[in-house]
């Protein structure tokens, strides 16, 4: 790994394209009208800041995806790094600034500069905007109270919102931005960014399904049931087939899990998903994960929190991620809609059968990696997560006899329990989403961590790790801002403090 502390990707160069004013009224005569470039284009300067939703860039993706998303149940970072690591709750300052830094830095320079050349109006900016707030929201989701509606060009060092208003304040800008992308789709119909787009390649229509898509998401975390209504229920629509996936494309940078696994042996499987998936014969694996070459199970993952001495090699014969160097990267997929949209049933806010949106999310996800026909799953009413044992001979003995088949009969909180393990799996491998839900809802059930090494011995378990600290700058160069965020958060500046939409339950 290289470590980095500034990011700046580099904006692919489009020829012909120029940029393009608008407001959602009068689409067609302001925003088809072609005028001359400024000294930057804004589709010069969009395609780096989308990939700051999900890292392709590699030592972007070590530092957040990969290090932070390991809390989330998915690899394990099997290099020790002389003893600091998220898996022993034992994380340095530089370490701790990653996803904040990288996001501040990747998102906002390049989100002011379109702001100045569209004066703040039409498709551009609204991409812009919608690609701000998705990405924000994992810093959000990481730290709690972040700068968000009051960041300007220039400085960032400003009051912070609270944790609610800046997810009411990301949901906002979501939909706004939505409605705007899906406006110019609908009368204009052009493609202005084209295949510099690492997503859709220009499709608006489907920005504006993920932005719809992440604004559930975010309503859900926050537990804001008017929000949640009001997005599944914009015109845009949301992701509801794989076809509209948002699939980030790594292009030449190549894949930043294959490469850290194949060629750094820096990651390996975590025992937490692999557990669960051979419990449950999940015809998912073998695109998922590469074969172990020691032991009994096929597919064999190796538990977090190996001790500081621990030499990577011994990890060599655990599954990898079976990825090419031209796999995407999932940013939303159309499973996750219908999870959500199951347990917005289970928790009342809208009606239908929650049975139904359950299904169809496993349906999807099988479909989406070619696994076959999600039938014989769906109906298993035997399978439970399997129990550890591998051969480094660590074990972890299971509690949950979590279920796949819906048992109309069974409670509230077990039918949660159902969906949110099934949203998990499907949702590999988004690392730090994966954490969020973990510390929403206390599912699944992950594996400790085999030794934890917090300096003030106050983290004993994954369970407690609700959060990152801030970056140390912050309390030195945002002080008054930092203090009041600190208080906001209603406990110290410390992994151990929780968020405000943890542990809520139905």
């Amino acid at each position: 790994m290289k470590t980095i502390f500034k990011i700046f990707a580099n904006a692919a160069v489009i020829g012909g394209l120029v940029a393009v004013a608008g407001c959602t009224k009068n689409f067609p005569e302001y925003n088809t009208d072609q005028y001359a470039l400024r000294a930057e284009s804004p589709a010069l300067i969009i395609p780096s800041m989308i990939e700051t939703m999900m890292y392709a860039q590699q030592n972007s993706s070590q530092m957040a995806d990969q290090m932070v998303g390991s809390l989330g149940g998915y690899f394990t970072n099997v290099n020790r790094w002389q003893g600091a690591n998220y898996d022993t709750f034992n994380v340095s300052d530089g370490w701790n600034t990653s996803v904040y830094d990288q996001a501040f830095q990747g998102v906002y320079s390049n989100y002011f500069k379109v702001e100045d050349l569209t004066d703040g109006e039409g498709h551009w900016f609204a991409l812009a905007k919608l690609v701000k707030a998705a990405s924000m929201m994992r810093v959000t989701d990481c730290y709690g109270p972040i700068p968000y509606s009051q960041v300007k060009d220039g400085d960032m060092y400003v009051a912070y919102d609270s944790g609610e208003d800046v997810y009411r304040n990301i949901i906002d800008d979501l939909l706004s931005a939505a409605d705007v992308l899906y406006q110019y789709s609908v009368q204009v119909g052009a493609s202005p960014i084209g295949t510099s787009d690492a997503i859709y390649s220009g499709n608006y229509a489907n920005w504006a399904k993920l932005g719809v898509s992440m604004a559930m998401r975010a309503a859900m975390r926050a537990g804001f049931e008017d929000e949640f209504v009001r997005a599944m229920n914009s015109e845009c629509g949301y992701i509801d087939e794989n076809s509209e996936n948002a699939l980030l494309d790594p292009k030449s940078q190549g894949n930043p899990y294959q490469l850290a696994s194949s060629s750094w042996g820096d990651i390996r499987i975590n025992a937490s998903i692999t557990d669960y998936m051979n419990g449950y014969n999940d015809p998912r694996m073998p695109f998922y994960f590469t074969a172990a070459t020691d032991g009994d199970v096929t597919y064999q993952g190796i538990r977090m929190g190996q001790a500081a001495n621990f030499n990577k090699s011994s990890s060599a014969a655990f599954s990898q991620p079976n990825f090419l160097t031209s796999t995407k990267l999932p940013v939303f997929v159309a499973a996750e809609t219908q999870f959500l949209l199951a347990e917005a049933v289970l928790r009342g806010w809208i009606s239908g059968d929650a049975k139904t949106y359950y299904n169809n999310g496993i349906a999807l996800s099988f479909d989406q990696w070619g696994a076959g026909s999600a039938d014989a799953y769906i109906s298993n009413t035997t399978a439970i997560p399997a129990d550890h044992n591998d051969f480094l001979n660590q074990t972890y003995t299971r509690s949950t006899e979590v279920k796949i088949a819906w048992d109309a009969e069974s409670t509230t909180d077990k039918h949660l329990e159902q969906i949110i393990t099934q949203k998990w799996i499907a949702n590999f491998p988004m690392g730090i989403e994966a954490w969020a839900e973990y510390r929403r809802t206390g599912y699944p059930e992950l594996c400790e961590s085999v030794s934890t090494q917090e300096p003030n011995a106050t983290i004993h378990s994954i369970k407690d790790y609700h959060r990152l600290r801030y970056p140390y700058t912050e309390a030195s160069l945002n002080p008054a801002n930092y203090a009041a965020a600190v208080q906001a958060l209603g406990g110290a500046d410390h992994e151990s403090t929780a968020l405000f939409w943890q542990g809520k339950g139905i």
